[in-house]
């Protein structure tokens, strides 16, 4: 259950600072989440604060030194479903030569 909820705390913050980057910021004032966008310093500290609150209940969980790693272990496959699922991947368009 502890790994659900960190996996579910991990995700948030990653999704919050995706939106709150410099790049995707004129695009979330378009959005929903225009709050977001406007107090973009505080949603930071937010999202670091979640990662640091899942960092403490993995080290509660397992210990200092595996609950260290398990924060990245847990982060590098969330990352890679948030980049694939939000970003729009396309294959760059090059010149054909004949």
């Amino acid at each position: 259950m502890i790994y659900l909820i960190v996996g579910l705390l991990i995700t948030f913050a990653c999704y919050v600072l995706f939106l709150v980057s410099d790049k995707q910021r004129p695009k979330t004032q378009k959005s929903c989440w225009a709050k977001c966008a406007e107090h973009y310093q505080i949603c930071r500290y937010l999202a670091f604060g979640v990662l640091a609150v899942a960092l403490i209940l993995l080290i509660q969980f397992t210990g200092r030194g595996v609950g260290s790693v398990s924060l990245f272990v847990f982060a590098t496959p969330i990352l890679f479903t948030l980049i694939l699922g939000i970003n729009d991947l396309k294959p760059k368009k090059t010149a054909q030569s004949k």
